[in-house]
């Protein structure tokens, strides 16, 4: 991974092989950042990515393998407890032009992903929703 810092935030290239949850909640204890949002573009080769189901409220998960293009990253980050928490979701998009979308539980970088990251001054926490069994913001 490399990064340059721009005002309030970072640009981010993760590189072949890289995982981007793993390396980004890495990036994001070093840099002791607790609050922010992001976008992003690339290449994965592989991902599995996630639908929630309001009526049995759970996640079933879908793992795609092959070079897929990522059309969109797009994510927040908050805390819930001490944890820091990305909640990303992204669309990919295969050679014939199918596209794959949902909540991001993980992909390997194919070739290059290339991330904005900025920086919340505030501290945005997650709390369990009961009605949906979610981590929702608390705000």
């Amino acid at each position: 991974m490399r990064f340059k810092q721009i005002n309030n935030g970072y640009i981010i290239r993760l590189e072949k092989d890289e995982k981007i949850i793993e390396t980004l909640t890495g990036f994001l204890k070093k840099k002791k950042i607790k609050s922010g949002y992001f976008s992003g573009i690339g290449a994965v080769s592989k991902s599995e990515i996630a639908h929630f189901s309001l009526d049995r409220k759970e996640y079933s998960y879908k793992a795609l393998n092959g070079p897929l293009e990522i059309t969109s990253l797009l994510g927040n980050i908050a805390t819930s407890g001490s944890q820091v928490i990305i909640h990303a979701h992204i669309t990919l998009s295969d050679s014939k032009m199918n596209v794959y979308g949902g909540h991001l539980k993980e992909a390997a970088i194919g070739a290059t992903c290339e991330i904005i990251l900025k920086k919340n001054n505030k501290n945005l926490n997650r709390k369990l929703d009961k009605t949906t069994n979610l981590n929702l913001l608390d705000i």
